[in-house]
Formats: structure tokens, C-alpha cells, sequence
């Protein structure tokens, strides 16, 4: 079984987050008193971690508990002001784990979802709303439930994350390739199951696919560790030739439509209802106090091809580029099936998400809301009444969408800090599924994709070739790159025409288009002033570099096309600790 997904994580390494743990919860004095300092240093190094990124739910609060207590104990606050603190930090404690498990599209009571889901104790609820709506609990309550609650946090977050820790430490190399061996035969096992069934055209009942498919999903789980452990080893086999990307190149999707026609039937009657099963199963389990989500980590690693493959362009654009990675930047079949799925789930998504909104207000609303005059509304039969709050209810009970809103925001933020540094087809064709099917983000980054799509029609993105490395390539006119997703007349949901051709967006060019390129420049250089052309001006402090030897680079690399490494050694980011005082 291969290594887990890459996760940004704040801390350094592993032995950094058990030093931290540490010093949160360090052995009792002598006197029985907490070892401050030690909680002090822990608190600067989550300060650390804040500036860095995303902070697990469960460390904040730990942190936010510490910090209040430290306060305490060093009497540097009044009563009330203690008061206030404590019962503040615990709302956010209990609020942040039941926010996250607020799934469905009818909001779940709060005492449910900590009990039933997260585990926790019900008096946590308790006071937490004694907190919100009624007077402030006393400081012995607060003191007492606070040390409570991190006992509690110890015990359903930090303490598994050292254990699986230790277990990532234990596993073998050799005991990882039996694991990933055994989930690649069960995938592989069904897949060829299906593949015989539509060969010879046989459908099963859907009783009986979604009870083998239980019985796959359980296998699986049961077979690694955890849930997180199966996305570690399920999503890159998934991603290999041969499973979501046929084997075979005449089954892969096409450059052309970008669709998932070419794969047949497999993809409706195997993989989706596999994947919606592994989803829905794997929601269950919480993971940094955020349940998982298996769409998210598989759109995340179907992103990531595509962003190594536009790397792949950058790396091929430098002088230092061998043939080998000139020929690797080319875009296959591959990536174009690879992009063909990303558009088809993000499709899915918003045509599930909105279909179910139709259900259910259709469901809820009266057919009788329309008529203006009271008596002229006919009074409906119990019989009536109870068919539709039977639809309303089946409605409500509708699974959650692939993606939550903030997921897909993340998605457009990566594909925008990719196609900022360097133009990339492949990412840009992504942006244009989601503002075809989302209004909300198509007003919002509209602006931001004209001005990227002026600048690649004009020959000034960083985007080049590989063909020709020191020559812009002007994207044609007649294709809707620069139109995509600022037309705001369009309706979401519209098909129409592909944005770009991706063997002529990456590969290729006509001779006439550059000829007429070469003019245009041409005639925009003989309206320049004389002295705007020359060579190193005495006059101005900027210098124009020569043109045969210029080549694009990001920002603030050294001579060569060299990207800095900023980060600090980690003997200079460690606080410091001696100089801890209380």
C-alpha cells in the first residue's frame, strides 16, 4: 500500500506534534501543580502553526482551553472576566465539532449530533447553552468542565493521532505492498465483474449490485486500519491505468467533447455507485474533527495530476530542460481523461444539488399557496396531507451533495494560484465547468479569467509551447477561451461548445497565425519613441533583455530560472524555549 495522500499540515514533522502534546498536557509537579512553561511554550508554537495554515479543530480548542487556564492560574484576570473567557471558548469547543457534522440540508439538532455523532457527553450541550441563552455558569463549573473537556480532546483526538503514529512507524514497506496488493485485487475483482456483465448485456437487480457493493465497501475498510488508511491506498490504484483511465487509448476520453462517452457503461453502472457507496460509508468516520469525504480526496488527487502536468510545462520551458522532460510535458491521453472526470463530477454535483433543491421545495410548498382568497382554497384530506409530508421527508433525507461549498472554493482557489503562475489549458478548462454550472463563482472570478485570457490572446502569459520555447503562441480568436464565464447572460446550465482544443492549445500552432503575430508586433514597435527601444537607456533604470536569450520564469527565481527556498532551518523556527518566562 503506498504512502498516504499528501495533507498540508502546520507542524514540521511528526516528533514536532508529540513535543507539542507534551507540553499541553505534561506530567503533574511535585506540588501537583500544571508545569506552566511548559503549556507557554506550547501555546507559542500553535501561534506558529496559526500563521502557516488551518489549524485542526481540536487543537484550537485545546489551545483556547490552556490559554484561559494559564490565565487562571497566574491570576492575571478578574472573576467575570474568567467567566466570560471560559464559557466563550467552550461554545466555539462544542459549536465547531456539531457545525461540522451539519451534513444534510435540514439542520439536525445540536444535542443529537454531539451525542450520536461526535460522542460527546450531554452535559457538554447542556452548558453550552446555559452559556449562549442563560446566565453564565459559575467559575467552579467552568474550571471543572474545562479540564473536562480536555481530557475528553486528549482522549478522541490526540491520543489516535499518536497512535496512528506509532502504527505508520510500525508498518513494514513489505506490510504496506500486502495491504495495497489486497485492495488492488478487490478493485480489480469487480471490475471485471462488471465489465463481463455489460459484455453480455446483463443487468443485475439493483438489490443485489448495492448489497455486493456493502459487502466490497466493508471488505475494504476492514482491510486497512481506518478509513483515512483506505483512502491511502484506494485513491492512487484508482488513478492507474486501467481502472477510472481504460487501459486502452481508443476508450479514453477524447480532446474534441472532454466527455466520459468512450468509456462506456462502466462508469453509471460500476464506478459511480462504488464511489457514492465509499463516500457515504466514510462520512462516518472523523478525521481532524472533519468527517471524511471521498470525492474531495479524489477530486484533490485528480487536481494534482493536472497541476504536475502543467509543472511538467514550466520545467520543459527553462534552458536547462532535457529532451526527456520536453517529451513529458506533453498532454496525453491521460490527463485529457483525467480532466474528463473532473468535469463530469463537478457536473454531477451541481446537477444532484440543484434537482434536489427542485425536490424539495416542490415537496414542501402547498399547491393551493397561490390563490388569493382564502375560501377559494380547497381544504386537503389527512390522506393528502400525509403523502406530502411523506415527500418532504423522503426530500430531506436525500444524501448530502459530492461537495460542500467550501470545497468547491477551495478547488477554484487551487486552480487559480496554478494558472496564475503559469497558463494551463487543462486547469483553466476545470474553471470553465464550474462557472457554467455556478453563477455565484462565475460573478466572482469572471473579472479575474478575462484579464488571464487577455493576457494569453496577447502573447504576455508565461505560458509556452514546448514546440517553440521562445515564440508566445496567440490562442485563435475563434475559440471561447477569452469569452468563457463572463457572459453573464448565459444560463448555468447551457451546453455548449468546448472552451479549447487541447492538442491545439498545447502543441501546435499554423504558420499564418504567426506570421500575423510577428506583424502585429512589428507595426506596434514602429510607433514606439526612439528612445523607448534602445538597449539599456542611460535614462531609465530598467534594462530590455535580449530577446533570443529571455526566458519566462516566476517571479523572484535566481539567474537560471532557480526557485528560492524561503523556509527556515528548523533550529531558527523553534521558539525559544529558555527564554519562556510566566
Amino acid at each position: 500500500m503506498p504512502r498516504k495522500l499528501p495533507r498540508l499540515v502546520p507542524w514540521h514533522s511528526p516528533a514536532e506534534f508529540i513535543q507539542v502534546y507534551e507540553w499541553f498536557y505534561p506530567p503533574p509537579a511535585e506540588d501537583g501543580a500544571a508545569d506552566i512553561r511548559a503549556q507557554e511554550c506550547a501555546l507559542r508554537r500553535v501561534k506558529a502553526w496559526e500563521s502557516r495554515g488551518k489549524l485542526p479543530h481540536a487543537i484550537d480548542s485545546t489551545a483556547a482551553f490552556v490559554s484561559v487556564r494559564v490565565r487562571d492560574w497566574t491570576q492575571t484576570c478578574s472573576d467575570q472576566d474568567l467567566r466570560l473567557m471560559y464559557s466563550m471558548v467552550f461554545i466555539r469547543f462544542v459549536n465547531g465539532y456539531v457545525d461540522a457534522m451539519q451534513t444534510s440540508n435540514t439542520a439536525k439538532s445540536i444535542a443529537y449530533l454531539a451525542v450520536e455523532k461526535v460522542g460527546m457527553p450531554i452535559w457538554f450541550v447542556e452548558l453550552r447553552h446555559t452559556a449562549t441563552h442563560d446566565y453564565l455558569p459559575s467559575l467552579t463549573i467552568l474550571r471543572n468542565a474545562s479540564q473536562q473537556a480536555l481530557a475528553w480532546i486528549n482522549d478522541n483526538y490526540w491520543t489516535p493521532q499518536l497512535e496512528s503514529i506509532k502504527l505508520d512507524e510500525a508498518l513494514s514497506p513489505e506490510a504496506l505492498l500486502v495491504i495495497s496488493g489486497d485492495v488492488r485485487h478487490m478493485i480489480e475483482t469487480y471490475r471485471n465483474t462488471k465489465e463481463r456483465q455489460i459484455e453480455a448485456n446483463a443487468v443485475s437487480q439493483p438489490k443485489q449490485d448495492a448489497l455486493v457493493i456493502s459487502r466490497l465497501v466493508r471488505d475494504l475498510i476492514k482491510r486497512c486500519r481506518s478509513g483515512d488508511d483506505l483512502l491511502g491506498a484506494l485513491i492512487p490504484i484508482l488513478l492507474e491505468p486501467g481502472m477510472l483511465v481504460p487501459s486502452s487509448k481508443k476508450m479514453r476520453a477524447s480532446s474534441k467533447d472532454l466527455s466520459l462517452d468512450n468509456l462506456g457503461r462502466i462508469v453509471d453502472i460500476g464506478w459511480m455507485p462504488l464511489m457514492n457507496k465509499l463516500h457515504h460509508d466514510l462520512r462516518s468516520t472523523v478525521k481532524d474533527g472533519e468527517p471524511l469525504s471521498f470525492w474531495v480526496s479524489l477530486m484533490t488527487a485528480m487536481l494534482d495530476k493536472l497541476i504536475e502536468a502543467n509543472l511538467a510545462v514550466q520545467t520543459a520551458a527553462l534552458p536547462t530542460a532535457t529532451a526527456e522532460q520536453k517529451a513529458a510535458a506533453k498532454t496525453d491521453s491521460y490527463q485529457i481523461t483525467i480532466l474528463a472526470w473532473i468535469k463530469y463530477l463537478i457536473k454531477t454535483h451541481y446537477e444532484q444539488h440543484g434537482s434536489f433543491k427542485g425536490r424539495l421545495s416542490s415537496a414542501i410548498s402547498s399547491p393551493s399557496s397561490s390563490s388569493s382568497s382564502p375560501s377559494s382554497t380547497p381544504r386537503l384530506s389527512v390522506a393528502a396531507m400525509a403523502s406530502q409530508l411523506v415527500a418532504a421527508s423522503a426530500a430531506a433525507n436525500q444524501s448530502s451533495p459530492m461537495f460542500e461549498n467550501d470545497d468547491m472554493i477551495n478547488i477554484v482557489e487551487d486552480c487559480l494560484q496554478n494558472i496564475l503562475v503559469h497558463f494551463s489549458p487543462l486547469i483553466r478548462s476545470v474553471l470553465n465547468t464550474v462557472i457554467e454550472c455556478d453563477a455565484e463563482v462565475k460573478g466572482k472570478i469572471g473579472p479575474i479569467l478575462k484579464q488571464i485570457d487577455q493576457r494569453v490572446t496577447s502573447g504576455s502569459s508565461s505560458y509556452v509551447p514546448v514546440a517553440a520555447p521562445a515564440v508566445p503562441v496567440p490562442i485563435p480568436p475563434e475559440t471561447t477561451l477569452v469569452d468563457a464565464g463572463v457572459d453573464q447572460d448565459e444560463s448555468p446550465f447551457e451546453s455548449r461548445q468546448e472552451d479549447v482544443d487541447m492538442a491545439e492549445a498545447t502543441t501546435t500552432t499554423t504558420t499564418g497565425d504567426n506570421d500575423t503575430h510577428v506583424e502585429e508586433q512589428d507595426n506596434e514597435s514602429s510607433h514606439l519613441p526612439d528612445n523607448a527601444s534602445a538597449q539599456g537607456s542611460p535614462s531609465s533604470a530598467w534594462t530590455l533583455y535580449d530577446e533570443d536569450s529571455w526566458r519566462p520564469c516566476p517571479m523572484g527565481s535566481l539567474p537560471g530560472g532557480i526557485v528560492p527556498d524561503l523556509s527556515l532551518p528548523w533550529e531558527l523556527d523553534r521558539p525559544p524555549i529558555a527564554r519562556v518566562m510566566i
